[in-house]
């Protein structure tokens, strides 16, 4: 079976390069509007130039798997700016896509946790805008469904049934282009494995499972229990689960700097076992690209994996 690590957003090793320089609302209106869109379209392009310079480290070090930041385009969503990402960026972002697709890697995104298709009418209107950004910019990218956009399914609301029925009741306001992108991954409160898994079935989308919200949320069934549905949300692409490791015992929700391997170990083992030919790994830790690399290096060592790239192995 294949591992493929990857890392969120910044490499830390390339200095003073971030894909996710902001321009505020605020700025905005203190300038001429002609004069600020054009600042908030170059922001954006400074931003997309930072990512192609991630993704040469990543190329350079074996990295096949990256989240690219969301806040690449700064007030491309707003209602008084807007930015069309295909239009504006046609160049910047076919090239991004050539190069990935080049050398093989897969990029993915995550929306911020304000969007969600269960909430208030308003909530669920900007939250399809949202998902139609990060879908326009990989469709821009020319990149195939195998880059995703991952969301969580949302709040309780005081009635979870009715919560979920409301993601339900939405659902079919999601357009297709954005539903061959979309993924739900279980969270660290509310929904559980098991909830995510079968709001996942239901609507037929794949199930980006988070080991460590699984361990402050647990289902009434393990993640390994439940790997063959997990798996099989997925059809031919391959499955993408998120690792991160607690920071302690007092914050063991926040995200430690680097990976205990050894619990993913274990999962990681329980793919192989249940024939998965391949496992993207998307590692959330505070030293991002770093954490990625030490973690390869650590499962490299463990007896029956070889690391065959910087972050690829093969057990």
């Amino acid at each position: 079976m294949e591992v493929r690590i990857g890392f969120v957003s910044l490499a830390l090793a390339i200095f003073n390069n971030t894909p996710s320089s902001t321009f505020t609302y605020k700025l905005f209106q203190q300038r001429p509007y002609e004069e600020a869109l054009a600042r908030a379209v170059e922001v954006g392009r400074k931003n997309l130039r930072a990512t192609q310079r991630i993704l040469y480290y990543n190329a350079a070090h074996g990295i096949k798997l990256h989240r690219m930041s969301s806040s690449l385009i700064p007030l491309a969503t707003h209602p008084d700016v807007g930015i069309d990402v295909k239009a504006t960026y046609p160049e910047e972002l076919k090239a991004l896509g050539d190069f990935a697709k080049a050398h093989d890697i897969r990029l993915t995104m995550h929306p911020n946790q304000f969007t969600l298709l269960n909430g208030s009418e308003k909530v669920v209107a900007a939250s399809l805008k949202d998902l139609q950004y990060h879908t326009d910019l990989l469709d821009g990218m020319g990149l195939d469904h195998q880059h995703k956009v991952n969301i969580h399914i949302g709040g309780v609301y005081g009635d979870r049934e009715k919560a979920i029925q409301t993601l339900y009741d939405n659902f079919p306001l999601v357009p297709e282009s954005v539903r061959r992108r979309l993924t739900f991954e279980n969270d660290d409160k509310t929904y559980t494995v098991l909830e995510t898994l079968e709001v996942c079935e239901k609507v037929g989308q794949p199930m980006m499972l988070d080991i460590h919200h699984d361990w402050c949320n647990p289902s009434a069934m393990t993640p390994i229990e439940l790997l063959p549905r997990i798996a099989a949300t997925w059809g031919d692409t391959p499955m993408k689960i998120h690792v991160s490791s607690p920071k302690d015992d007092s914050d063991f929700r926040a995200h430690s700097d680097f990976i205990d391997p050894e619990r993913l170990l274990v999962f990681l083992k329980a793919c192989k076992q249940h024939g998965l030919p391949r496992v993207d790994v998307m590692v959330e830790a505070k030293q991002k690209d770093l954490a990625c690399l030490k973690l390869a290096e650590d499962l490299g060592k463990v007896r029956g994996i070889k690391r065959v790239d910087g972050a690829v192995l093969l057990m």
